[in-house]
């Protein structure tokens, strides 16, 4: 996969110098790093190229700091300087070798690790290290590489418990937690002050979904170390999570709450760079704190204008705010300026459902069908690629369902079921039929007719409800009502017959609190597959259907009128 070009003026970065930052060394700049305060590690790694030009590891750290950040084109620049200004120390191959790695040129990346590694002594490590965690980057790690470089370089008996902590990560990213456990122990045996390792115990437990624990580990953190920001971030994903597992709004909501004022802890202890924005602003999408997104995204437009990134959350905001046309307009720019890799599944879903808000008028309830079907691919794009946003459309359709914007709340309820591990994948389908239902039954009378495929989907939707759940007494009703509709009206196949009957006894099944609840159903039931028999010929099964309406509601007068007329004899 290609990496943005995302680029700098190296020249001129390196021309940048803070007072104050003379004095400090890579020492300080890697206690940054690992506090996540990236623009001062910059600052000081900055300075350290200049004032000290001639040593590789100022500029490995200020290489790794661009990657971090998403620069990569300047990583890459950073690397190769740093190569050729200290021919004795191999690390910035690394450098070089990581930014072929994240490139999918694997061999290449191979050659740069080589040289690398080639002619280090016994008890060398470092560049071990580092290709360890290069293959522990990007979207696509290669964990079994990661630790056949991270065990050689434990193999030569240092004691930093930087190696041990890598190694866990490894084990962690395999889903082999019995041994990221080990791993995260002994780094911090080795080193009590190795933070990341205690925290990254926690989010174990975390991923295990025992939140009450990964909390109390967290916080536990945090009194004795209240200045280490990494942990703040991971008590926010912490509680986001949690916030998705509770069963009420209330819970929802007191987490959600103490997710974002444990990342707003996160970027007070950080920075507030365009970079940390960034991040902030992903989280806030995640907790859907729009209010706050459009605040970050406006922030983030003073800092740089020209950062297509910053269309993103100004979309998404804008879409949040009901501005539709400025959502539409800022997502499409941002898609146009990036790469097409660089684009990610809520992209899809915010275009497409700024596209669906402007396809739909619901004073006039009539759709743009192009509109429309723009939104639903792109929609569908969006699930595709990430199957957990389905969750999210239920909402969404049952918003335009209780407009009674029946043809789009169906479509949007056909994409949700694209994910069948959704907790609302069951409501989804059984809403689709009935939205499919509605949209064809309200407009049956128009001019120009409703599609019949409408009853055709429908019915399939109901008989996937009762699939799944098959006491769902509703989705038998429907599922009669749309074959009902479906049928031949002059010449009647009794094709909703057996889902009428279906619906009878699933509810007399229930008992007699669901037989009063659904007591008008119940006689149309009986009523429609008796007048079906009688008109066949089958006036035994039709007498019975009749007799039925009438035990539950004796003054039914169809179904009276309906047996007079079948005792009187048939010609």
């Amino acid at each position: 996969m290609k990496m943005m070009k995302k680029a700098i003026n190296i020249g001129l970065a390196l021309s940048f110098v803070v007072s104050g930052a003379f004095a400090q060394s890579l020492k300080d700049a890697k206690v940054a790093i690992n506090q996540e305060q990236y623009e001062k590690a910059k600052v000081i790694l900055k300075n350290l190229v200049q004032t000290d030009a001639k040593e590789g590891d100022n500029y490995f750290y200020l290489g790794e700091v661009y990657l971090i950040t998403d620069y990569p084109d300047s990583a890459k620049t950073v690397f190769a300087q740093g190569d050729a200004a200290d021919t004795k120390n191999t690390i910035n191959k690394v450098g070089l070798g990581t930014i072929e790695l994240l490139n999918g040129n694997a061999s290449g990346a191979q050659t740069l690790f080589d040289e690398a590694t080639a002619k280090l002594k016994k008890k060398d490590y470092e560049e071990l290290l580092a290709v360890g965690k290069a293959y522990l980057k990007g979207a696509n790690p290669d964990y079994n590489k990661a630790l056949e470089y991270l065990l050689k370089a434990k193999a030569t008996d240092q004691k930093d418990a930087e190696i041990d902590l890598a190694i866990g990560n490894a084990y962690f990213g395999m889903g082999n937690n019995s041994n990221a456990y080990t791993a995260y122990r002994d780094a911090i045996s080795l080193d009590n002050t190795l933070l990341n390792a205690k925290i990254q115990l926690a989010v174990i437990s975390k991923e295990a979904y025992a939140f009450p624990e990964a909390s109390a580990d967290l916080q536990a953190i945090v009194a004795e170390n209240p200045n280490f920001a990494p942990t703040y971030r991971e008590l926010a994903e912490t509680y986001y999570l949690w916030s998705r597992r509770v069963t009420t709004v209330e819970e929802y909501d007191a987490k959600l709450k103490e997710a974002l004022s444990y990342y707003k802890k996160y970027m007070d202890l950080t920075d507030y760079s365009l970079d940390s924005r960034m991040r902030y602003a992903d989280f806030l999408i995640l907790a859907k704190d729009y209010e706050t997104l459009e605040v970050q995204a406006n922030e983030m437009a003073k800092i740089d204008q020209a950062n297509p990134r910053i269309l993103r959350y100004l979309g998404y905001s804008a879409y949040e705010n009901g501005n539709y046309q400025e959502s539409k307009k800022a997502i499409t720019d941002f898609m146009a300026k990036v790469e097409p890799e660089r684009l990610i599944a809520r992209d899809y879903l915010f275009l497409g459902l700024a596209d669906i808000r402007l396809a739909s008028d619901t004073v006039n309830k009539t759709v743009d069908t192009t509109l429309l079907n723009d939104a639903v691919a792109n929609m569908q794009k969006a699930v595709k690629a990430d199957s957990s946003i389905a969750e999210d459309l239920n909402e969404i359709g049952m918003e335009f369902f209780q407009a009674r914007q029946y043809g789009p709340a169906a479509r949007i309820f056909e994409i949700a079921t694209l994910n069948p591990e959704s907790k609302n994948y069951l409501y989804d389908y059984f809403y689709m039929g009935y939205a499919l239902y509605f949209d064809y039954a309200t407009r049956v009378n128009d001019e120009v007719k409703p599609s019949k495929t409408l009853l055709e989907k429908a019915d399939v939707a109901f008989g996937k409800v009762t699939e799944l759940a098959p006491t769902t007494d509703a989705a038998y009703l429907f599922r009669a009502r749309a074959n009902r509709l479906l049928d031949d009206e002059a010449n009647p196949k009794g094709l909703f017959v057996p889902y009428y009957q279906e619906f009878i006894d699933v509810v007399k099944g229930k008992g007699d609190a669901a037989i009063t609840q659904n007591k008008v159903a119940l006689v149309e039931a009986y009523n429609v597959n008796g007048a079906y028999y009688s008109l066949s010929g089958d006036y035994e099964k039709a007498r019975e259907q009749f007799r039925g309406a009438l035990e539950i509601d004796p003054s039914s007068e169809y179904a009276k009128q309906a047996l007079t007329n079948l005792e009187q004899p048939q010609t």
